[in-house]
C-alpha cells in the first residue's frame, strides 16, 4: 500500500515539473564558486543581488545570469521585458 501510494505521488511530481506557470520564485539564495572567488547571489521581492563588483558597478553580472539559466522557467521575466512582450507586435 505505501509504495503505490509513493508511486502516485511520484508520478504527480512528473506531472507538476511539466507545468512550470505553477510555481512562483519568491527568494532564493545561492552561492556560487566562481573564476575570482566566491559568490552570493540572491532573489527576492522581484529583485537579484550579487557580492561581486560588476554586479555593483552595473546592476547585473554574469553570475545572476548564470543563476537565471540554472533556473529557466522559474525565473519571472523583468518588469520592462514583460511590458515589451504585451507590445510586441508581430506585424511590424
Amino acid at each position: 500500500m505505501q509504495d503505490e501510494q509513493l508511486e502516485r505521488k511520484q508520478m504527480k511530481a512528473a506531472n507538476y515539473a511539466q507545468q512550470p506557470e505553477r510555481f512562483t520564485l519568491l527568494e532564493i539564495k545561492l552561492q556560487m564558486r566562481s573564476t575570482h572567488g566566491v559568490r552570493l547571489i540572491s532573489y527576492a521581492q522581484g529583485d537579484w543581488h550579487c557580492t561581486c563588483d560588476f554586479y555593483r558597478e552595473r546592476g547585473t553580472c554574469s553570475h545572476i545570469m548564470a543563476a537565471e539559466q540554472l533556473l529557466g522557467p522559474l525565473v519571472p521575466l523583468p518588469t520592462n521585458a514583460m511590458l515589451q512582450e504585451e507590445h510586441h507586435d508581430p506585424e511590424r
